[in-house]
């Protein structure tokens, strides 16, 4: 992977954990509708009175708990890639954190860390477009990739 890949999947890491968590957010909401619907109408019977109806909850909250485990486990399974898509951008900010050089640092602050056009960078940092993308060519050579960028690549691809 080359430095310009490995920095450029902070433009994606922000929205994609962003619809992850809408994700997770849906999944809960929609467990918990299940869960009531399921369980609905069960009311527990403390006077250890006879109640009619004779109707059998127990398949309703067995399916109730069946659904709201698998559920679970369909947010546990984003969450884990949330936190996978956080350790990425932590190591992009850390790459780019590790430029010695100011100019070529902030450049690159500007455009991974807070997406910046070319044209908004040049104006940023008081240069023209072309400098710009002539320093941003430089930083590149100076960023390291770690060694494991290498494997999440390949596993998301």
């Amino acid at each position: 992977m080359t430095p310009k890949e490995f920095l450029g999947q902070a433009w994606h890491i922000d929205g994609l954990i962003d619809r992850k968590l809408a994700e997770i957010e849906r999944l809960d909401e929609k467990r918990q509708r299940i869960m009531a619907r399921l369980t609905a109408g069960r009311v527990s019977n403390l006077s250890g009175m006879p109640r009619g109806g004779g109707y059998d909850w127990t398949n309703g909250v067995e399916a109730a708990m069946q659904t709201d485990e698998a559920i679970k486990g369909v947010i546990a399974s984003i969450r884990s890639e949330v936190m996978e898509l956080c350790r990425v951008k932590r190591e992009v900010g850390e790459a780019i954190d590790a430029v010695d050089d100011m100019r070529y640092r902030r450049v690159l602050e500007c455009r991974y860390r807070n997406y910046m056009t070319w044209e908004a960078i040049g104006d940023e940092l008081g240069y023209d477009r072309r400098h710009v993308l002539r320093l941003h060519g430089e930083a590149l050579m100076c960023v390291k990739v770690p060694k494991n960028a290498e494997a999440t690549n390949e596993r998301s691809a």
